[in-house]
C-alpha cells in the first residue's frame, strides 16, 4: 500500500511527536521545559533553602563551610498513558467527506487514507495532552492522583510548604459592604513565594467562581479596576495562550490574572482543571524549575524491544479478521516542580 511508510512506528512517532495540541494553558506557561529519560523509574529532587545569607569573616581570615541547597529524593514511576483506536476499511476507503470526489483515483485514496490517518492521531494526541494538563494542574495541589482501570489509586506527593495552602478569614464574596483590598490577599501570596524560595509570583490562575468574585469586588468597591496599577485587555503575552481556553483579565497588582475554567471528563464526570473557589498563584520564570519529564517507553516494536526514549511512542498493526487496523499512542509524562514552593493556592470563595 502507498501508505506503507506512514504506517511504521518510526514514521508514527515521528509525527505523535510533532503534532501541537490546544488546551494546554498550564503546561505551556510552567512546563516548557521537557526532559525524555532512559528508565521506567525516574529519581526526582526538590530543592529548598536558598534564601541564606553568606558569612563574614576577618580580613586574610579562613573561609566559613557553607551548606548546600536542602534537596530530597524519591524513586517514581510516571504515570502511563496506552490508547489506541481502530481503522476499518469502511471508514477509511469508502466513507465520503465534504469535497470529495464520487470516483476518487488512487492517488486520492491514498491522500484520503492519509488524511484518516492525521486525524485520528490529532485526536488521539489531544486526549493524551488533557491528561498532561490534568496532570500539571494537580501538581499546583502539591499532590497528584490517578485512577488505573477503576481500581488501582496512585499518588505522587511533593514538598510543598503547607503555609502555601491559604484560607482566606474574609472570602471575595462575602456581602459585607467593607472588604479589604484583594491586593492584600496577593501581597501575602507574594510574601509567601519569596519565603519559600525567593521567588516572584507572575500570575494568578483563577476558578470559575474565583474569577466572578474577584470581578464582582472590584466592581462592588468601585475603581478597583482603573488605577494605575490595573491594565485591562493587553493583547501582548496573552496572545500566546488565546486557543488554550482561558480568558485573561488584565494584570492586578503587578500579576498577570487569568480564568482558567475548562474541565476534563474522568470517568463521566466533568472535572474543573483548576478548583472553581481557588486562585493559584504561580512564579512562571526558570528559577522555579519546573520540568516535564518522561520515562522511556518498553515495546517490542521500539529498536527491537529496547527501551525507546521520546515523549510518545506510535505504532499501528493488522488484524485480518475482522479487518481493521489498530493505531496506538503510548507516553509517560510527569510534570514536576523542584521547588514546590513556587505556587500558593489561595481559597477565596466561601463554601
Amino acid at each position: 500500500m502507498a501508505t506503507a511508510n506512514e504506517l511504521t512506528w518510526a514514521s508514527l512517532s515521528a509525527t505523535v511527536n510533532e503534532i501541537k495540541s490546544p488546551n494546554s494553558f498550564v503546561l505551556r506557561l510552567l512546563y516548557g521545559r521537557k526532559e525524555t529519560k532512559a528508565t521506567e523509574s525516574i529519581e526526582l529532587s526538590t530543592l529548598t533553602g536558598g534564601r541564606e545569607m553568606a558569612p563574614f569573616v576577618k580580613k586574610n581570615g579562613e573561609a566559613v563551610m557553607v551548606g548546600g541547597l536542602g534537596e530530597t529524593f524519591a524513586n517514581v514511576e510516571p504515570p502511563n498513558i496506552r490508547i489506541k483506536r481502530p481503522m476499518t476499511p469502511s471508514e477509511v476507503l469508502f466513507k465520503r467527506r465534504p469535497g470529495t470526489v464520487i470516483f476518487p483515483s488512487g492517488d486520492e485514496q491514498v491522500s484520503a487514507i492519509q488524511a484518516h490517518i492525521a486525524r485520528d492521531a490529532q485526536h488521539m494526541a489531544d486526549l493524551i495532552t488533557n491528561a498532561e494538563e490534568y496532570l500539571a494542574c494537580m501538581t499546583l495541589q502539591g499532590t497528584i492522583s490517578y485512577t488505573v482501570n477503576d481500581q488501582d489509586n496512585f499518588t505522587i506527593t511533593f514538598p510543598k510548604p503547607s503555609a502555601n495552602n491559604v484560607t482566606l478569614t474574609t472570602f471575595w464574596d462575602d456581602a459585607d459592604s467593607t472588604l479589604p483590598s484583594p491586593e492584600l490577599n496577593f501581597l501575602t501570596a507574594k510574601r509567601l513565594a519569596s519565603d519559600a524560595h525567593g521567588l516572584g509570583i507572575t500570575d494568578a490562575i483563577m476558578g470559575s467562581e474565583a474569577s466572578v468574585a474577584f470581578l464582582t469586588l472590584a466592581k462592588k468597591q468601585g475603581g478597583l479596576l482603573e488605577n494605575p496599577n490595573v491594565s485591562i485587555g493587553g493583547v501582548t503575552f496573552n496572545e500566546m495562550f488565546r486557543d488554550d481556553g482561558v480568558i485573561y483579565l488584565g494584570t492586578y497588582s503587578g500579576i498577570r490574572c487569568w480564568e482558567y475554567a475548562r474541565t476534563v471528563d474522568i470517568d463521566g464526570v466533568a472535572t474543573p482543571l483548576i478548583r472553581a473557589k481557588y486562585v493559584e498563584f504561580v512564579a512562571a520564570t526558570p528559577a522555579a524549575e519546573t520540568v516535564e519529564y518522561f520515562a522511556a517507553i518498553a515495546d517490542w516494536k521500539a529498536l527491537q524491544g529496547r527501551l525507546f526514549q521520546a515523549q510518545r511512542f506510535s505504532k499501528s498493526w493488522e488484524e485480518e479478521d475482522p479487518s481493521v487496523r489498530q493505531l496506538l499512542i503510548t507516553s509517560r509524562p510527569l510534570p514536576t516542580p523542584r521547588r514546590p514552593g513556587f505556587v500558593v493556592s489561595m481559597k477565596v470563595v466561601s463554601g
